[in-house]
């Protein structure tokens, strides 16, 4: 279960619904590292639901995370028949485009092995539960229109949510006459744009002697970070994982720039809390960040694979404060405005209302 759905669940069962919450900890232990937790989870999931129904408490509704949708979406009956609901943070099959486009602008052919087992033990596999599912709730515009276009849903059974973030990361008092901290809080990975993050900040960094830059909630060990930039950068660089929501929010009050040049996903939560704090934002026109930001208005939306796009929109926010603090301002108002996680529940409830409702008819 993503961090996204997790709050939000959380603010439903505060409306009175119950909520049971199945994450990968679930997994034990033999089967956590490398593939296994793909496999083993999903049956952990279907195992739970059947569980239930024997027990004469089946669950109304089954929400369940993309890659682990097939077993509980093909074969829910000894679950009593639960309506299914599947959240894509980025469909698989939109995932295998980029991984193709990759090898093509590389000219390194995708590895035989995972065009051996990826389409067999994920694509064909999520193609039939995203057509099988009673709704689809997905993070971007984009996946919206693939899942009509493609896997023959329609805008009644399909609902394109947001992010939400905590009031705790509204920074009241920034100081937009500072630009020296640039911050990218997301996993250390490839899809997150590091390959265009490396070398845009190097320059940058040779560019303006005050510039750092910190790196939140990587998911990787230190040294691996490091190891990616060279030697002279090394003391520009801080690497953290804040514990805790509050000190979360503390390491964006103390940023200056929100960067973050995705090539795919769906929508990052980390972009609504960037929003949310007011922080001048910098990140790529694709997926979710698209549909969230506004280009000139609440951020700055460069192409993907662009280091000199990141190099030159950050370079404009450290020379112009206005503009650093009309983005970021505008930025703020929206996330405030839209993006609380009461607001951002509203959609979702309304749906298993819906779902409910069906069933009990």
């Amino acid at each position: 279960m993503s961090r996204i759905m997790g709050f939000i669940h959380d603010r439903l069962e505060a409306n009175g619904h119950h909520v049971d919450y199945l994450t990968a900890d679930h997994v034990s232990t033999k089967w956590q590292a490398g593939v296994g937790r793909r496999f083993a989870f999903p049956l952990i999931v279907r195992h739970t639901a059947d569980e239930a129904a024997r027990n004469g408490r089946p669950y109304d509704i089954v929400n369940v995370h993309e890659p682990h949708a097939f077993p509980i979406t093909v074969l829910r009956a000894a679950a009593g028949e639960p309506s299914v609901v599947i959240t894509s943070h980025g469909l698989e099959h939109r995932a295998w485009g980029l991984v193709k486009e990759e090898a093509r602008l590389s000219r390194q052919p995708v590895a035989l092995k995972t065009r051996l087992t990826y389409p067999p033990t994920s694509l064909w596999p999520t193609g039939i539960a995203l057509r099988m599912a009673d709704h689809v709730f997905c993070l971007s515009a984009d996946d919206r229109d693939e899942l009509v276009r493609s896997f023959g849903r329609n805008t009644d059974n399909t609902t394109r949510i947001f992010p939400g973030s905590d009031l705790v990361y509204v920074s009241t008092n920034r100081d937009y006459s500072r630009a020296a901290r640039v911050l990218f809080a997301a996993a250390w990975r490839h899809n997150k744009g590091i390959t265009d993050l490396v070398p845009a900040f190097t320059a940058l960094a040779a560019q303006y002697d005050a510039l750092t830059l910190a790196i939140v909630g990587a998911g990787v060990p230190e040294a691996a970070i490091r190891a990616a930039f060279p030697q002279m950068m090394q003391r520009r660089l801080t690497i953290q994982t804040p514990p805790t929501e509050a000190e979360m929010a503390s390491t964006f009050a103390t940023a200056d720039l929100f960067l973050l040049p995705s090539l795919f996903e769906g929508t990052p939560l980390t972009l609504i809390q960037a929003m949310m704090s007011g922080l001048p934002i910098v990140t790529t026109a694709t997926c979710g960040m698209k549909d969230v930001i506004k280009d000139e208005e609440t951020g700055l939306l460069i192409p993907v694979r662009s280091p000199e796009a990141i190099r030159a929109a950050v370079s404009r926010l450290v020379g112009d404060r206005q503009l650093r603090e009309r983005l970021g301002r505008a930025a703020q108002a929206t996330a405030v405005a839209k993006y609380t996680w009461d607001r951002v529940a509203q959609p979702i409830e309304e749906v298993y209302l819906r779902l409910k409702a069906r069933i009990a008819a």
